[in-house]
This record gives structure tokens, sequence and C-alpha cells, in this order.
């Protein structure tokens, strides 16, 4: 009994740090609980956030989208989309705001701007699409190469992508705390099991040392049986409280054990849902980018060709208003006239003007019907050409021409075949050749240079001259209009680049021109060979 005694403090201490590690652990467990609860929560809002941020830049494409195909095809249809993005736009930045404002974002201010800014662009898209339906196409087409759709969606773009970069960091964050809780919550659970196992050895040897000196009283001290047995009684209802307080402390440790287990497996599902939706929305951000990069090429290459077409349009605009109308008012005048003449040779001048006004008139709807066959063809039947032959043949179609001038021709081709159309070619080779010839120096003799060679997917033709050349900088932005003309001391139409260009981008190529006044002139073609 004696050696019994102390050791009762002891199994108090025991007990009672079993009991503190049980209670922290409820507590911890808790508080865990809240703490994977609030990360999930910062997590969905940091998602919720980049999608509001990538909606903003859907509707932006959605309104100049629409815009643009009302403005090519006037139908009321192509509007539809503008109707949701103009009621969405103000309930994507107010979640956007408060999404932001959840997780303490610095510069919202900057959120605001940006809102007033696209929302100024949707006005305008407003604006823009009333003068189309007024037909006021000019002042449309001005608006639209201010190109403000881009500017704002540049604008917001960086915004979005600091959106993206700041909640990305949230997310890790996030991610991080989950992890380090359930790793706090391992090694609690580990910390408990190691303090538990030698405590409930104690306490079983304990047990078993009691019963034995029991038992050793018994034989003892025959003469105290009824005491002892009293006392051995009192004694085995301890030990019965005892064995029954640890079994319910067992069965409540194993319970926290099993509940915790489910708490691990709810983790570990949470956690893989959290992965699975992490590259579900990777995946959706990377094809919104791709889509969001294929609409703005697809608007600018649209916005090209309006331009163009418009450019198009106010040249034949200007032949039908200028070419035309001198020659017709010169026929007006001249039948006046003739009306009025007395003699003979009068009426015969006054005839001879009039077949010249005519053949002025022939020549210039000779040209447009040119200029409309080349812009109208769509199917070209191409076949292997020799360079060669082609610049044989227009060399002999000028023959006169340059037994006239005499000048030194140089020929080097490094690439000689090219799949093309036959008479685009040789029209593109003579109208180069026969300007080089007619409006050559006569100061010097006159040098033409024919080289070619392959450049990447192109065949290069450089036909260069020494001859009067122009004031690019001056003449580069008409270079290439109907009738312009930089040297009026010989005879021509000022057609002849006008129709190389346009043949050119009927094939699928381009020309570019360098050229020095007094100098010369360099023409440089490139043949695509990949179409």
């Amino acid at each position: 009994m004696a050696s019994t005694k102390p050791r009762l403090p002891l199994l108090v201490a025991v007990v009672s740090i079993i009991s503190i590690l049980l209670a922290v652990n409820a507590v911890l467990i808790y508080e865990n609980s809240r703490s994977i609860a609030r990360n999930q929560r910062l997590l969905e809002n940091a998602e919720q956030a980049k999608i509001n941020s990538l909606d903003v830049i859907r509707n932006i494409h959605l309104m100049d989208l629409a815009l643009r195909g009302y403005a090519l095809t006037g139908q009321e249809a192509q509007l539809a989309a503008t109707d949701s993005a103009l009621v969405n736009h103000p309930k994507i930045f107010d979640r956007l705001r408060k999404a932001l404002a959840a997780q303490n974002f610095q510069k919202l201010d900057e959120l605001d701007n940006l809102e007033d800014s696209v929302t100024a662009y949707f006005k305008l898209t407003v604006k823009m699409r009333h003068l189309v339906a007024a037909n006021r196409n000019a002042e449309f087409l001005e608006i639209l190469k201010r190109n403000e759709g881009f500017y704002a969606w540049q604008a917001y773009k960086n915004f979005s992508d600091r959106v993206t970069a700041f909640e990305t960091q949230v997310v890790t964050e996030a991610e991080a705390n989950i992890q380090r809780t359930l790793r706090n919550s391992y090694l609690l659970q580990f910390f408990i099991f190691l303090i538990a196992v030698p405590a409930l050895g104690y306490l079983a040897f304990h047990t078993a040392r009691t019963f034995r000196l029991s038992e050793e009283l018994q034989y003892a001290q025959v003469e105290k049986n009824k005491i002892l047995l009293e006392k051995n009684e009192e004694l085995d209802r301890q030990v019965q409280e005892k064995t029954r307080d640890i079994r319910k402390q067992n069965e409540e440790i194993r319970a926290h054990n099993r509940q915790l287990l489910a708490q691990q497996e709810q983790i570990k599902l949470a956690t893989e849902t959290i992965e699975a939706q992490a590259f579900k929305i990777a995946i959706q951000n990377k094809q919104l980018a791709h889509e969001v990069e294929r609409q703005t090429n697809d608007l600018r290459q649209t916005n090209n060709e309006l331009m163009e077409q418009n450019s198009r349009l106010q040249q034949f605009t200007y032949i039908i208003s200028h070419n035309l109308r001198a020659p017709l008012a010169r026929l007006k005048g001249l039948a006046n006239l003739l009306e009025y003449s007395e003699t003979n040779t009068e009426k015969d001048n006054i005839y001879k003007l009039l077949i010249k006004s005519s053949r002025d008139i022939d020549d210039v709807i000779t040209d447009l019907s040119t200029i409309l066959n080349i812009q109208k063809q769509t199917m070209l039947l191409r076949s292997e050409i020799l360079l060669s032959h082609v610049i044989h043949k227009v060399l002999s179609t000028l023959e006169v021409e340059i037994k006239e001038v005499q000048p030194t021709i140089k020929i080097q081709l490094n690439a000689d075949t090219l799949f093309s159309v036959s008479p685009y070619v040789e029209s593109i080779f003579y109208n180069l050749v026969a300007n080089a010839i007619k409006y050559h120096n006569p100061q010097q003799p006159l040098e033409i240079i024919i080289t070619s060679q392959e450049v990447g997917h192109y065949i290069q033709v450089v036909i260069e001259d020494n001859g009067l050349g122009f004031d690019l900088a001056k003449h580069r932005h008409n270079l290439f209009n109907l009738y312009k003309r930089f040297h009026t001391h010989v005879e021509g139409k000022g057609l002849g680049l006008y129709l190389a260009k346009t043949q050119m981008e009927a094939l699928g190529g381009k020309i570019e021109v360098d050229s020095e006044e007094n100098k010369g002139t360099r023409f440089i073609l490139y043949f695509n060979v990949s179409v």
C-alpha cells in the first residue's frame, strides 16, 4: 500500500494530460475546419473574379462584332448580342468589384475608371449604330477609324491581367493554408497517439499490479479477511470505474479518430475538386484567350477590308465625276457649236474634236472595264510560267520603243519558274518596263536591271532603272492611285502602276517601290508561291 500511494498523483497527472490533449484536439479540429472553409471561400471568390474579368472582355468583343456585322450586312439580327452586353455590363462590374473588395484589392479606383471607359465606349457604339441606320456612313467610318474599341479592350486587358495575377496569388496562398492546416492536424493526432499509448500502458500495468497485491494481502492476512474483502470490493469497484472510464475514453478516442478520418477524406475530396476546377478553369482561360485573339484578328481584317473598299469606291467616284464629265461636257459644247457653225471648215474641225472627245470617253470606259474585270475575277487559271519567256515577250512587244531609246538591259534570274496567271504577269512586266523606257533621263543612257530570287514563300523580282525617278516622300500616299502621273512631258494616262498593283494583289502577292528624283526607280515584286 505504501508503494501505491506515491503513484496516484502520477496517474492523476497522466489522466489530466490526456483530457487536456483531447480538449485541445477538439478545439483545433474546429478551428482547422473554419480555416479550411474560409480558404475555400477565398478560392471561390478568386475564381469568380477571374470569370467576371473575362466577361468584361467578352462583352467588349460582342459589342464590336455586332456593330461591325450590322455595318456590313445592315441586318438588325446582328445587334442581338449588344442587348445582353448592355444589360449584363453593370452587373458584371458590380460582382467583380464586390469580389475584389472582399479580397482587399488595392486598386478599386482603377476599376471604376475602366468601367467609365467601357461604358463610354458602349454609348459610342449605340451612336455608331444609329449612324449606320441613318446611312451616315462617312461619319460612321470616321469614328470607326479611331479604333476606340481596341483601346478600351487594351486598357481593360492590362487590368484583367493584373487581376488574374492577384487572384492566382490568392489561390496559391489559400491552397498553402489548407495544406498547412492538414499538416498541423496530422501532427496533433500523432502527438496525442504518442502520449496516449504509454499512458494507457502504464494504467494497465498499474491495474495488474494492484490485483496482484490484493491477492498477496488476502493470503498473508487471513485474520483480516472480512476487512480485506470489503476493501477489495471497494478497490474492485474503483478499478471497474476506472476501467469503464478508460474504456469510455478509448471509445471517445476511437470516435475522434473515425471523425478525423472522415474529415481527412472530405478534405482530400475537396482538394481533388479544387484541383479539377482549377484545371478546368485553366483550360477555359486558354480557350478564351485563343478566341479573343481570333476575334481581334477577324475584326482587324474586316476593318482593313472596309477601308480598302471605301478607298476604291472613292477612286471610282472620282473617275465618273471627273474623267467622264469633262469629255461629255466637251461633246455637249461642240454639239452646240456645230448647231451654229456656218462653214464646212468649221464643221470639219468640230467633227474632228467630237471624234477625239468620243475616243477619250471610250478610253476611260475601256480602262474601267479592265479594272472591273480584274477585281471581279475570283477564279484565276494558273499555270507554270518561265520568267525568261515573259521578259522576252515583253521586250519583243516594246521593240519599237527600245530601238528608239537604246537602253542597256541586264537580266539575272536566279528563280525562273513561277506558278501563276500568265496574262497578269505579262501585263505587270509590260507596264513597269514600259514606264522605265517612257520616263528615262535624256541626259544619260538608260539602264534597266531585272533580277529574281526566292525569298521565303515568295519569288522576288526587282525591276530597276536609272531614269527620272520621283519624290517618294511626296507621292507615296497616292503612288498607285488611278490616273496618277508624276511627269507630264510625255504622253500617258497614269493607269500602269494602278493595274500592276491591282493584278499583284489579285495574284496574292504585293509590290513595293523605292525611288529618288533624277536617280531612278526600283520596283520590287513578291509573287506568292504558296497560293
